[in-house]
């Protein structure tokens, strides 16, 4: 099956039958579908992690009159089959001149697979697989791009938190208790990321552990935390006020799992 992927209006790339690495979803938006015997050729528009095709263009893979089509279409919608505001839209395109706005009303991939089994189309059923195998494909493709993209975020904000120890440590002013607490809530947070880190690469070891008696919550001392903080941060009356009893609930609740 012969795949094409439209770059751009003046830039067309021929691709044989199409890998993962050969897709890229944040530049095509437009991909052309052929039949293996090359006597339908389709540009199919793919947005919201499907594709979208005309009444025309559907009346021309399934080699049906424009009007059965659309029949079928609003058979349909009317006997609720699919919901119109989800399988339906309407896109914005200027005309050929440029200096014209047009609407296109697009079916999405589950509107053409219904009119495909309606019309009884074998066309029907090789354009669902095509397209069933390119969403997969964009997906994945999608995928490992957002992924690439956070862990290249994950990776700059870790070397910012770093910097910013580092500036700390050096600043004569780190004799206050601001800058401490600063300093401790950096330190902490690149240490929660690096668990997290080894954790998602299966990484994370016991490096060391501590032998003693283990901490008990109790309500006395969880109030006791809790007031440290209002004497720290909570000049509000709101602030570490106890509404009811789901302090008492809440340590009872992590000693019974204990």
């Amino acid at each position: 099956m012969e795949q094409e992927i439209q770059l751009n209006k003046h830039n067309k790339q021929k691709y044989p039958p199409m890998h993962t690495a050969d897709f890229n979803p944040a530049l095509n938006d437009i991909i052309i579908y052929q039949t293996e015997d090359g006597e339908i050729k389709l540009d199919v528009k793919m947005e919201k992690e499907t594709v979208w095709l005309t009444q025309a263009q559907m009346g021309e893979l399934f080699q049906k009159d424009r009007t059965v089509i659309g029949r079928h279409i609003n058979n349909i919608y009317k006997e609720g089959e699919l919901e119109k505001h989800i399988t339906c839209a309407k896109f914005a395109h200027m005309g050929s001149e440029g200096d014209q706005k047009y609407e296109t009303t697009l079916y999405n991939l589950d509107v053409i697979i219904s009119v495909g089994y309606r019309v009884k189309s074998k066309r029907g059923i090789q354009f669902r697989i095509w397209a069933n195998k390119i969403l997969k494909d964009y997906l994945i493709k999608g995928y490992a791009i957002n992924q690439k993209i956070k862990l290249e975020h994950y990776q700059e904000l870790k070397d910012i938190v770093r910097i910013l120890g580092n500036m700390l440590k050096n600043q004569e002013q780190l004799t206050s208790d601001q800058s401490k607490g600063l300093l401790a809530v950096v330190t902490d947070y690149v240490y929660a990321l690096d668990t997290l880190d080894k954790y998602d690469y299966q990484q994370l070891t016991i490096e060391e552990t501590i032998k003693g008696d283990r901490f008990q919550a109790t309500y006395e001392n969880a109030m006791e935390a809790i007031r440290s903080l209002k004497d720290k941060f909570g000049e509000s009356e709101l602030f570490a006020h106890e509404k009811d009893i789901m302090v008492k609930v809440v340590v009872n609740l992590i000693n019974q799992n204990n």
